[in-house]
């Protein structure tokens, strides 16, 4: 984990949108209602953290684990692989994302750069949900953290 922001104070913050098809309950019960989201990857010094928004109010946060996934923690995906843009990209003015310089469409104008993605697979137990942070170090190397979530309250299960 260390390596994700080693050498920066202040935190790194990465964003992107997601649409859950079911809900999901993080370890201490608070559930996440099937529907749209806006996603945060918040790393600051040995910890990161996956934040779940509604607006600008934190529905849930869930703490990260470092380690890569392993084949059991990826067993049937449960939404495709998602581009996290950092906050400290700008991203232009609403009429210049508009505007297609090349007169193509504007989906083929837009450059995704993949160094941050989040993706998410039901584990090897029905019960659980992991997220995979990504990030992109040199040509090759990622760096990963791992969120878990449940598909059922783990407080009641237990």
């Amino acid at each position: 984990m260390l390596g994700l922001v080693q050498g920066t104070a202040t935190a790194e913050v990465y964003v992107t949108e997601i649409r859950l098809d079911r809900n999901l309950y993080t370890n201490d019960g608070r559930r996440l209602d099937r529907g749209g989201f806006d996603l945060e990857v918040r790393c600051q010094q040995d910890s990161c953290s996956l934040v779940f928004l509604k607006g600008e109010t934190v529905v849930a946060t869930v703490a990260g684990e470092e380690g890569a996934e392993t084949e059991a923690d990826r067993v049937i995906p449960i939404v495709g692989t998602l581009y996290l843009r950092s906050t400290a990209v700008p991203i232009g003015t609403a009429e210049e994302r508009q505007l297609s310089k090349t007169g193509r469409p504007q989906y083929q104008d837009q450059v995704q750069n993949w160094e941050n993605t989040l993706r998410a697979f039901r584990g090897p137990e029905d019960a659980e949900v992991h997220f995979l942070f990504q990030r992109r170090k040199n040509w090759g190397d990622w760096e990963q953290v791992r969120f878990k979530l449940f598909l059922e309250d783990p407080a009641t299960s237990r």
